[in-house]
C-alpha cells in the first residue's frame, strides 16, 4: 500500500492526516448508541447485568457512605479536602441512583469513572499529597474505601463490557442465530 493510500479515506478522497479531523455523524451516532445501551439478550443474562449494576450502585453509595462518615469525623475541617469529600458523597449518591434506575452503558460507565478517579484521588493524597494533605492508609476507613472502589470498578467493568458485548452481537445475529447454527452443526454430523 502507498502512502498515498494510506492517507485516503474509503472514497477515495485525500484527507490530510495533520490536524483535528472534523467529527464524522456515523461515529457519534454509534458513540450515542452505545451511550443508551441497556441489558440485552437471554432473561438469565438480562438478570446477571441486573444484579452486577445492583452490586456496582450498592458499591458506590458505600464509597459514598464512607466518605460522609469521614467528613463528619473531621475532614470537613481540612481546606478544599473537606468540600471534595463531601463533593464526593453528593455525586457518589447520585450516581449510584441513576445507575440503578437508569441502567444503561453510559452510566454503567461513569460510576466506573468515578471511583477509578476517588480511587486515584486517595493514592495521590498518600503518595504525593494533594492541595497540601498528605494521608495514610493507616488513617480509618482508608483500606475499607480502597477495597470497597476497587471492587466496584471491577464489577462495574464486567457489567459494562457485558451490556456493550451484548449490544455488539445483538446487532450483528439475530439471537436465534446459535441455535440454527447449532442445528446445522448437528445435522451435518448425523447425515
Amino acid at each position: 500500500m502507498s502512502t498515498i493510500e494510506v492517507g485516503r479515506d474509503h472514497r477515495g478522497s485525500h484527507t490530510s492526516t495533520l490536524g483535528a479531523q472534523p467529527p464524522r455523524p456515523h461515529i457519534v451516532r454509534r458513540t450515542l448508541t452505545y451511550a443508551s445501551v441497556g441489558p440485552s439478550g437471554s432473561a438469565a443474562r438480562r438478570a446477571g447485568i441486573t444484579l452486577g449494576i445492583v452490586v456496582g450502585s450498592g458499591l458506590l453509595a458505600a464509597s459514598s457512605g464512607i466518605h460522609l462518615e469521614l467528613w463528619s469525623m473531621g475532614y470537613r475541617t481540612i481546606p478544599t479536602i473537606g468540600p471534595l469529600f463531601l463533593v464526593q458523597v453528593i455525586a457518589g449518591a447520585l450516581l449510584a441512583v441513576l445507575l440503578l434506575f437508569s441502567r444503561r452503558l453510559l452510566m454503567v460507565v461513569a460510576a466506573a469513572g468515578f471511583m477509578i478517579a476517588t480511587i486515584v484521588g486517595l493514592l495521590l493524597s498518600i503518595y504525593v499529597g494533594l492541595f497540601g494533605f498528605m494521608d495514610t492508609l493507616a488513617a480509618p476507613y482508608a483500606g475499607l474505601s480502597l477495597g470497597v472502589e476497587s471492587a466496584g470498578t471491577v464489577v462495574l467493568a464486567i457489567v459494562g463490557t457485558a451490556v456493550a458485548r451484548g449490544h455488539g452481537y445483538s446487532e450483528q445475529r439475530p439471537p436465534h442465530a446459535d441455535r440454527r447454527d447449532n442445528q446445522r452443526a448437528l445435522q451435518a454430523q448425523s447425515g
